[in-house]
């Protein structure tokens, strides 16, 4: 992830307060479709839709300012027919029920002074329900008490049950109480269309495009992008279109890099999904980041998600994009292994650094102000103050955070001088010829410790299946990097450590980067 202002940010949950009230609001005039779950309904005036992030948690999410409209569908677990009305795990059928949306209110509610003002069954459409509202005040940022309330709509359906959640940062009135009415009431169900799921192994654009498309159909203002190489599907609700084209010149452009770097196998075909947000406050909304996060890549989404810098500065937003889709590109070439910061984050900032001329991408040393890292480490040496290598290099992935721009600029120089190294571009008084097996030793050892481990892992799984009679379904075929023991990857990144680092004289090579930057650089 590429941290824009030099410092991390916590991921907060959608629930912030607003300083001022809102003008007491109206029921939107259209209906939400919300095809997936079957239903659809009108929601309030003037709230502004938000894209789902990832297939957990919210259906959908509305927000105005701290105000915020959000829905819920929860399911049951699936029961897998057993004797004696007993499911998998030998519990009883009837015990199997749906999740409650308590819990979630109590996270509303927080530790609020609030208490329940309204709990009544409604009827909408011939479809029982119930509806609960709570009153109270919480301090703001400035500490003073600001009223508030929460009013939920719960609708029991055949798939799931259904929850409309309003969270207000006002006091409950009656022009508030008659749009909630209108917009809780206004339910009506419709054909239930399922959400398209793309298997892993199976990420062809023509899919992947299809499945971008039903996404953007679930977000006003939102739609879905294909790329002339098929290697790139975009989901954006920006509206300078001459910026969309210039981030897709940017991706096709800098993958033509990476993949001369890193060539790929003769049957690669990722398909890289990208979601360009209009602004920083469309992404905050999204991601629930703070302001420090200019764009990131989730391996969990696989999504890369940024947005337009248009305010300060686009350039911030071109550098994101080169940093984070490389590390979109070895989340699919390296097959989900999880490398070293050193690697990762300093190769980020090396294509970060890249410039755009027509169809070519050339590297430079210069970043955008805020990123740039040559001064930084110039700085650092200069002082002698940047980490021992043999620390920097080997540190978890906490160790490294938590030097924050330091760690950015040292890895950036390191991999820089790496790069430059191999294309002959680093004079001989500081380079070494085994200097340039480091990179690619490296990455061998890595991805090839991943693969026969993730291997092993689904041989295990097969074996118990065909125990039990049965074949794995698509999701147990999926192997992840969560699902990898912390004590297995410590023994890969030892091994690849070993392989690169491992052959050269460490406290040599410290002594050629130094002077390197010093003088060379």
């Amino acid at each position: 992830m590429l941290i824009h202002l030099l410092r991390a940010c916590a991921v907060a949950l959608v629930l912030s307060s607003s300083a001022d009230a809102f003008a007491p609001q109206k029921v939107a005039r259209t209906y939400t479709e919300v095809a997936p779950q079957g239903f659809k309904f009108k929601g309030l005036a003037d709230f502004e839709a938000i894209p789902q992030n990832g297939d957990r948690g919210p259906v959908f999410r509305f927000s105005q300012g701290g105000n915020s409209l959000v829905g819920y569908a929860l399911a049951a677990p699936p029961v897998v027919e057993a004797e004696e009305g007993e499911d998998d795990k030998g519990r009883s059928k009837a015990a199997a029920k749906r999740p409650s949306i308590d819990p979630l209110i109590k996270q509303y509610l927080g530790r609020s002074k609030a208490e329940t003002s309204l709990d009544e069954t409604v009827e909408v459409g011939g479809i029982e329900g119930q509806r609960r509202r709570w009153e109270g005040t919480r301090k703001n940022r400035s500490g003073k008490e600001k009223p508030f309330f929460l009013e939920v709509w719960s609708y029991p359906l055949e798939h799931a049950d259904i929850h409309l959640v309003y969270y207000v940062d006002d006091e409950f009135d009656t022009k508030w109480k008659k749009a909630i009415k209108s917009s809780g009431s206004s339910l009506k169900l419709i054909e239930l269309v399922e959400r398209k799921e793309v298997a892993a192994n199976e990420r062809t654009y023509e899919n992947q495009l299809e499945w971008a498309e039903q996404e953007a159909a679930l977000t006003a203002g939102w739609q879905a992008i294909g790329t002339p190489s098929k290697r790139f599907v975009i989901l954006t609700n920006a509206t300078k279109i001459a910026f969309v084209k210039e981030v897709i010149k940017r991706l096709e452009v800098s993958r033509d890099v990476y993949e001369k770097d890193f060539p790929p196998p003769a049957d690669f075909s990722a398909v890289s999904v990208v979601r360009i947000c209009k602004d920083r406050e469309e992404f905050q909304r999204f991601s629930g980041m703070g302001g420090g996060v200019a764009g990131y890549f989730s391996p969990t989404s696989a999504e890369l998600v940024l947005y337009d810098n248009v305010e300060t500065d686009r350039n911030t937003t071109y550098a994101v994009v080169s940093h984070e889709a490389f590390h979109q590109y070895c989340h699919y070439l390296f097959g989900q292994a999880e490398a070293h910061r050193w690697f990762d984050e300093g190769h980020g900032d090396y294509y970060g650094a890249m410039k755009i001329t027509g169809r070519k991408g050339k590297i430079t040393q210069k970043m955008p102000a805020g990123l740039d890292r040559v001064s930084i480490i110039n700085e650092l040496i200069r002082l002698d103050k940047t980490v021992p290598l043999r620390e920097h290099l080997n540190y978890s992935h906490p160790e490294w955070q938590a030097h924050g721009v330091r760690s950015y600029s040292q890895s950036w120089s390191i991999i820089y001088m790496l790069r430059q190294g191999a294309l002959r571009k680093v004079p001989r008084k500081v380079w070494k010829d085994e200097y340039a097996d480091i990179i690619p030793n490296y990455v061998t050892t890595l991805n090839k410790g991943f693969r026969d481990l993730y291997s092993g892992i689904l041989d295990e799984r097969k074996a118990r299946a065909k125990e039990a009679g049965r074949e794995l379904t698509e999701k147990e075929l999926l192997i992840t990097r969560q699902m990898v023991d912390p004590r297995a990857k410590a023994k890969i990144w030892k091994d690849a450590m070993e392989a690169s680092w491992g052959q050269i004289d460490l406290d040599e090579f410290e002594a050629d980067w130094k002077l390197y930057n010093k003088k060379y650089r």
